[in-house]
């Protein structure tokens, strides 16, 4: 631990730089980007609902079906991906403003509700593939890192 950093920090850090590694060793693109505003939370808010395991894995799992089903219901399936095209087009706009609008009522009524989702959400509406709905089902590994060190925080709360 650093001195004068507050140890969620660190804890942030270590879950990062594991996973990391591991997606280094097995080749998967690992961490994904939208999933680090879900490790800060955990650790620097572990007590927030938003911060329990149903919220992370729900709330991701709902934006990553919301952002395809909206790539599908407004005809952008065959826009091209914003990173690869380098160009936002309407087609992908109408698919992130809708994904979100479905995302945000589902994890209403599920009870799942998780801000640092709604980048999931997106990231499925302007640039949807296989391998990047494969990375972000990898955020069950991210969920679970997080999840140890949301503990930590509040057993070191708890102490103090």
């Amino acid at each position: 631990m650093t001195p004068g950093r507050p140890p969620s920090d660190t804890l942030a850090e270590a879950a990062v730089g594991a996973i990391g590694l591991l997606g280094a060793w097995g080749g998967v693109p690992w961490p994904v980007p939208n999933l680090g505003p879900t490790l800060a939370l955990q650790a620097a808010s572990p007590e927030q609902e938003a911060s329990r395991p149903w919220n992370v894995l729900v709330g991701h799992a709902v934006g990553v079906t919301a952002g395809l089903l909206a790539v599908y219901a407004t005809g952008a399936r065959d826009a091209p991906p914003v990173a690869a095209a380098g160009v936002l087009v309407g087609a992908r706009v109408a698919a992130a403003a809708v994904a979100i609008g479905i995302a945000m009522a589902a994890e209403a009524l599920l009870r799942a509700q998780h801000p640092p989702a709604q980048a999931t959400t997106l990231r499925g509406a302007v640039a949807p593939s296989v391998g990047g709905v494969f990375a972000l089902g990898c955020g069950v590994l991210l969920a679970a890192f997080g999840e140890g060190v949301r503990r930590l925080v509040l057993r070191g709360r708890r102490r103090t």
